[in-house]
């Protein structure tokens, strides 16, 4: 229920603070926010921007488009082509048709991303149709290669990128694949290497590193060790890896189920209720942290709970320790040395899996060691984190500070 509520005040707020400011600052907001690696505050800003009742279609497309690219970022390609879907409408509206071909032409790449070729093809047509324009014609092209590539055509693939030739690292990142589906190794490490040389962007490298061990000639061992030492840098550097950038992307999802474009009347009602709801729940809050507060132990019994994180974060046997293989002997372990910890956040209703990282989170381990220690991927650890912490109606930033205060209530 607490959680409900915070997000019912934070879409209010967002109604609320719409009114005050234009779609023009919101987005530009979003755009330094995103440049400085503010996913969660740039998702917002976009939010923002496109919930302001307003006729500034241009720049709600444009919010829409650069929420729909962070998903893309993080692969979450489904809800990336409704938000592209979301600023074609809107540029159809500014009667922008340069932008509007641009968004077709991204729906389309996120169609054949997930395998809909024919669909995919059909939105390139309808790009090309709206407009001429010699980059959006580039951009087509990339999209349509793509639809082959993942339709399982490679021979198709190559003829685009001989008839098109581009010199963009997209394009040679997907001739490289084609010849390495092909069988042809010596041409894919060719382009490849001519990626590595075009661009450091990890997500590109990710996939030349697979391409080249893949081939595995001796020609190219120098550089598949090279990559290998750094394998650890590239994934760390994906965006989508990012806790962060999870949680902004969950608002993403949520913001879709609210709508978009009420009515006049419909928006003075909902802004009457909204006034009256931020009032009711800023009460509810400060009297929730009022509670929190007079729960959270003295500085003595903190620190005494510190200092137990602490040598458990410096033991190198922290799964013996805590009796990691058997949950009955891990809870009895972890009560005792944690303060009781797994039978408090039981009584919240988290799970077991939930409680161990709970656990781990507590005493301090980093997504990495994390991964190690649960045998996982850290971006599956991210996006339980931040499940937990909606559990519990707090943002995944604060989630160490709660638990800390869970341990520490009588």
């Amino acid at each position: 229920m607490r959680n409900k509520l915070h997000i019912l005040l934070f879409l209010a707020m967002l109604s609320l603070t719409a009114r005050a400011g234009d779609a023009e600052t919101y987005y530009r907001k979003g755009r330094e926010h995103r440049e400085a690696n503010r996913p969660v505050a740039a998702m917002e800003a976009f939010i923002a921007a496109t919930r302001v009742p307003s006729d500034e279609y241009s720049y709600k497309g444009r919010a829409y488009s650069n929420m729909a690219t962070m998903c893309r970022i993080g692969e979450q390609h489904e809800l990336a082509y409704t938000l592209y879907k979301q600023s074609a409408e809107q540029f159809t509206k500014a009667r922008d048709t340069l932008a509007y071909a641009f968004a077709l032409n991204n729906m389309a790449w996120e169609q054949a991303v997930t395998g809909h070729k024919d669909t995919a093809m059909a939105l390139i047509r309808s790009a090309l149709a709206s407009c001429t324009n010699e980059e959006v014609k580039a951009k087509v092209n990339e999209s349509k290669a793509a639809a082959y590539l993942y339709a399982g055509e490679y021979d198709s693939v190559l003829v685009i990128t001989q008839i098109f030739p581009m010199e963009s690292a997209y394009f040679a990142i997907l001739r490289a694949q084609a010849y390495t589906f092909l069988n042809r190794y010596d041409s894919a490490v060719f382009y490849a290497h001519r990626v590595s040389e075009m661009t450091d962007n990890p997500r590109y490298l990710d996939d030349v590193y697979y391409i080249l061990v893949h081939c595995d000639s001796t020609a190219n061992a120098d550089a598949i060790r090279a990559l290998t030492a750094t394998r650890t840098d590239l994934q760390r550097g994906l965006e989508r890896n990012n806790a962060e950038w999870i949680e902004a992307i969950l608002l993403a999802e949520q913001s879709l189920t609210t709508g978009n474009n009420p009515t006049k009347w419909g928006q003075l009602v909902i802004f009457t209720l909204l006034c009256i709801a931020v009032f009711a729940l800023v009460a509810y809050l400060l009297l929730g942290r009022h509670r929190i507060t007079d729960t959270s132990a003295d500085p003595s019994v903190l620190s005494a709970l510190e200092e137990r994180c602490v040598m458990l974060r410096r033991s190198a046997q922290v799964r013996t320790d805590l009796q990691w293989y058997d949950y009955h002997l891990f809870s009895e372990a972890c009560n005792t040395q944690l303060s009781g910890i797994v039978s408090k956040l039981e009584r919240r209703g988290l799970s077991e899996r939930e409680i161990r990282i709970c656990v781990l989170v507590l005493i301090g381990f980093s997504y990495a060691e994390m991964a190690d220690i649960l045998y996982r991927a850290e971006n599956g650890i991210g996006k339980d984190k931040y499940m937990i912490a909606k559990h519990l109606g707090i943002r995944a930033k604060d989630l160490k500070k709660r638990l800390q205060q869970i341990a520490c209530e009588s």
